[in-house]
C-alpha cells in the first residue's frame, strides 16, 4: 500500500506544482512518472528504465482527442464557429425573455458543430454583451452558457467527447466507448435542462434588471453582437459543410447497421472512428478553409491541453504497470458494492471542483477495472456516476467550465458571481452525490 499512496501523492504533487507554477501539469506528470518508474518500476529490486515508462504513453487516448482538437481548430481559426454563433444569437434579440434560451441552443449550436467546452470562449462574450445590453440578469448567464455546453459538448464527434472515448477505450477494456458516450452525454442532456429551468425561475430571469446595481453603467456595456452579423464566406461555407458531412459519415453507418446489418455498414461504423474521420477533415479544411496548416498549428491548436491529457495519461499507465490497480483491488475485495458508485462520483466532483476533469478523470478510470473485479460491478455503472460528479462541478468558478462562463463579462460582475456559482456547484455535487444511491445511473448505465 505505501506504493499506492506514493502514487496518489505523485498525482496530486502535478496538479498543485502545475496550478502553482502556472506550468503544464501533464508535463510535471511526466517528469514524476520517470522517477517513479526509475525507482519503482524494475525487477528483483533493479532500477526502472527509461523506455519501460514510455511505453506507457496513452496511444489510443492520443488519437482520439489530439485529432479532432486539430480539426476543429481550422473551424476556429477561420472564423467559422464566431460567424454561426453570431448568427443565432442575432436572431434572438429582441424576445428577451428568451434569450437565456437562445444562449443555451447556440452555445449546443456551436459545441456539437465541433468546439466541443471551447464554445463557451467563443460565445461567453457574445452572450455577455448581448444580455447586460438587454438587462438579462447576470445569474442566468453563466448558467446558460454552461448547462449549453454540457448539452453539446459531450457528444462522440465532438473533441470532449472523442477524448472521453478514448478513456474508455484506453484504460476499460472491453467497453463500447461510442455507446457509453451517448449515454453519458443523454444524461448531461436531461440534468443541464432540468438545471437551467430551474435556475431561470429561481432567478426570475425573463425580468429585466439594472445593471447600476451591479454598478456597470448600460454605455459600459459591449454592443457589437447586436449588430448583424456578416454573411458566410466561402472559406467558412465549405467548413461547415466538411464538418456535417464527416459528422454524418460517422453517424449514418452505426444507425443503418442498427435496423439493417450489413457487412458493408459494419466495416464503415467500425472503421470510420473519429480519428480517421478527424484526419480526413483536417486535409480537406487545409485545402478548402483558407487557413494554412502552419497558421493553424502555430496559434490555434490546444497543444497545451494536448500535453496534459497525454501527460497524465502516461502517469496514470504506471497504475497497472507498478501493480497499483492489483494493491487497490486485493484492498476493495470486502468494500459493498453500493457504496462504490456514490464514491466515484463524490471523488470525481470534488477533483472536478479545482481543475478540469479530463485532468482528473485518466486517474479514476485506471481504478474501474480493480472495483469491477472486486466489487462484480459493471463497468457501466461506474462510469455514470463517476462522469456526473466530474461534470456538476465544472460549474465551479475556479474550474475551467464554471470560469470559462465568465469571459466577457463586465469589470465587477465576476467577483459578483464568484460565491454564487462556488455554491451552486457545491449544491449540484450533494445532488448528484445523493441520486448515485439511487437506481437512476445504474439504470442509465445498463440502458
Amino acid at each position: 500500500m505505501t506504493l499506492v499512496v506514493i502514487f496518489f501523492v505523485g498525482f496530486v504533487l502535478a496538479v498543485v506544482l502545475g496550478q502553482t507554477l502556472k506550468i503544464n501539469a501533464g508535463l510535471v506528470a511526466i517528469v514524476i512518472g520517470f522517477i517513479l518508474f526509475w525507482i519503482f518500476g524494475g525487477k528483483n529490486g533493479a532500477l526502472g528504465s527509461s523506455t519501460g515508462f514510455i511505453k506507457t504513453f496513452p496511444t489510443t487516448l492520443f488519437w482520439n482527442y489530439s485529432m479532432p482538437v486539430i480539426f476543429y481548430a481550422f473551424a476556429a481559426a477561420n472564423g467559422t464557429l464566431n460567424v454561426l454563433g453570431r448568427k443565432i444569437v442575432y436572431a434572438f434579440r429582441h424576445a428577451k425573455w428568451a434569450l437565456p434560451f437562445a444562449i443555451f441552443v447556440v452555445a449546443i449550436i456551436v459545441a456539437i458543430a465541433g468546439a466541443g467546452t471551447m464554445n463557451t470562449f467563443i460565445i461567453a462574450p457574445l452572450a455577455w454583451g448581448l444580455c447586460v445590453a438587454a438587462g438579462i440578469t447576470p445569474y442566468i448567464v453563466p448558467v446558460a452558457l454552461w448547462t449549453g455546453s454540457f448539452v453539446g459538448a459531450f457528444m462522440p464527434w465532438t473533441s470532449n467527447g472523442a477524448l472521453t472515448i478514448g478513456m474508455y477505450e484506453q484504460y476499460l477494456p472491453g467497453i463500447d466507448g461510442f455507446a457509453m458516450q451517448v449515454r453519458v452525454a443523454g444524461y448531461y442532456a436531461v440534468m443541464a435542462i432540468v438545471f437551467l429551468i430551474v435556475m431561470y425561475v429561481l432567478t426570475r430571469a425573463w425580468k429585466t434588471v439594472s445593471y447600476k446595481k451591479f454598478g456597470i453603467e448600460a454605455d459600459e456595456a459591449p454592443t457589437d453582437s447586436m449588430e448583424k452579423p456578416e454573411s458566410f464566406n466561402k472559406h467558412q461555407v465549405a467548413t461547415l459543410v466538411i464538418i456535417f458531412a464527416l459528422i454524418l459519415l460517422l453517424l449514418v453507418p452505426a444507425i443503418i447497421n442498427q435496423f439493417a446489418p450489413s457487412k458493408s455498414m459494419a466495416w464503415m461504423s467500425k472503421n470510420f472512428t473519429i480519428p480517421v474521420t478527424s484526419v480526413l477533415g483536417i486535409s480537406l479544411v487545409a485545402i478548402f478553409g483558407g487557413k494554412t496548416i502552419k497558421e493553424v498549428f502555430s496559434s490555434d491548436v490546444n497543444w497545451n491541453m494536448i500535453y496534459l491529457i497525454t501527460g497524465m495519461g502516461m502517469y496514470c499507465g504506471l497504475a497497472a504497470t507498478l501493480g497499483i490497480v492489483d494493491t487497490l483491488g486485493n484492498a476493495m475485495q470486502g468494500m459493498n458494492p453500493a457504496y462504490v458508485g456514490p464514491a466515484l462520483c463524490l471523488i470525481g466532483s470534488a477533483l472536478s471542483m479545482v481543475t478540469s476533469a479530463s485532468t482528473v478523470q485518466p486517474l479514476l478510470f485506471a481504478m474501474m477495472p480493480a472495483l469491477q473485479a472486486a466489487t462484480g460491478l459493471s463497468l457501466e455503472a461506474m462510469v455514470v456516476p463517476m462522469m456526473v460528479g466530474v461534470g456538476v462541478t465544472s460549474f465551479s468558478p475556479i474550474s475551467t467550465g464554471g470560469a470559462a462562463s465568465l469571459i466577457g463579462a463586465p469589470k465587477g460582475i465576476p467577483e459578483k458571481l464568484f460565491v454564487y456559482q462556488l455554491v451552486t456547484a457545491v449544491a449540484l455535487m450533494i445532488v448528484a452525490f445523493l441520486l448515485a444511491f439511487t437506481p437512476l445511473y445504474s439504470f442509465l448505465g445498463a440502458l
